[in-house]
Order: structure tokens, then C-alpha cells, then sequence
């Protein structure tokens, strides 16, 4: 089962990438970035997949603030709550070379982290197709997923999906957080 929820999940993002023509040749669809910030390794399990999927780059947007431990996360939630920005690395990476961009990050008080959208706020996005991929506890309600689309579209993106990822699952009526490997959907 796990096998062809990564299959279906993976052919979905091909098709929207190339705008509806799975008949595309790679060079045809555009070379494709993976731009992800994870703080507990949920996020970056979901892009590993994705890299090994699409072929695809991976470039890890690493906050300069120490958000580790119960505080550092409490601070981030915080932050992002309030809107705030944070200091990251890379600042400006080169996306030239590239058509299509995944920005995948976890979701704090119904929004993107703020190391992603302190790299949203910092870079253009023009004649790009992006899809925004989150991790989660809860699913997103559409309105904060238009939010989040609007930042980039703000940016000169086009946004051509979005995908969530949660990362609890319900066992006898308990949410529990999934396991990493369960994240992956490793078969």
C-alpha cells in the first residue's frame, strides 16, 4: 500500500510539473529544485523521497537561530504566529537554472516555518512553477493554504500545487506521531 501511495504521490507531482503532458522529455520540463527546512526530520524525509523520485536537487534552507529543545521550538511557533523572519543560509541561492521548485517545510500555528518564509520574502520566483509540500500535525484548513500560495505568488511564482504530509496517524482513536521511515513511505 505504501508502495503506491509514493507512486501515485510522485506521478501526481510529475503531472502537474509538466502541465498535464506525462509524455514530456525531462529536458522538456525544466530541471527541478527541492528547497526544504526541517526541524525534526519529518519534512526532509518527504523530500528525500521526492529527490529520488524527480531527480530532482535538494537545497537545505538552514535557520541561523538556534530553534532546538522545547523553547527554541516554542519560539519559532511564536515567531511564526506573529509573522516574523529569521535569519538564513542560503540567503539567495541561484535558482536560475531551474523551471519548477518545491518548497517543502512544517506548518507552525497554520503557517509555513519561518526559515521558508524568510526564503520566500528574500527571492523572486518569476516563471517558476512551484508547488508547496508541508508537514504537519493537523491537516491545513484551505484558507491558511491560500495564504501560504499567495506568499509565493506575491514573489512572481506560479503555483501549481500544494501537498501536505501529516505526520500523526489515529491508532485505536489516538494521534501518534508517525515514525520517519513511515514519513519516507518506505515500501
Amino acid at each position: 500500500m505504501k508502495r503506491i501511495i509514493v507512486t501515485i504521490f510522485i506521478l501526481i507531482l510529475f503531472v502537474v510539473i509538466s502541465g498535464g503532458n506525462v509524455c514530456a522529455q525531462e529536458k522538456d520540463m525544466g530541471k527541478t529544485l527541492i528547497v526544504y527546512y526541517s526541524l525534526s526530520g519529518n519534512t526532509l524525509a518527504g523530500c528525500e523521497v521526492l529527490q529520488k523520485g524527480l531527480e530532482a536537487d535538494l537545497l537545505e534552507i538552514r535557520d541561523l537561530k538556534n530553534r532546538s529543545g522545547k523553547w527554541g521550538f516554542l519560539c519559532a511557533a511564536f515567531g511564526s504566529l506573529f509573522g516574523r523572519l529569521t535569519r538564513i543560509d542560503p540567503e539567495n541561492p541561484d535558482m536560475s537554472g531551474y523551471e519548477n521548485i518545491i518548497i517543502a517545510s512544517p506548518i507552525w500555528t497554520g503557517k509555513l516555518s519561518i526559515a521558508i518564509r524568510t526564503f520566500i520574502d528574500r527571492n523572486r520566483f518569476d516563471k517558476k512553477k512551484v508547488i508547496l509540500y508541508t508537514t504537519t500535525n493537523a491537516a491545513e484548513k484551505e484558507k491558511y493554504k491560500e495564504k501560504n500560495r499567495n506568499l509565493v505568488r506575491e514573489k512572481g511564482g506560479e503555483v501549481v500545487g500544494y501537498f501536505q504530509i501529516l505526520a500523526r496517524k489515529i491508532v485505536d482513536d489516538e494521534k501518534i506521531l508517525r515514525t520517519i521511515d513511515e514519513i519516507r513511505l518506505r515500501p
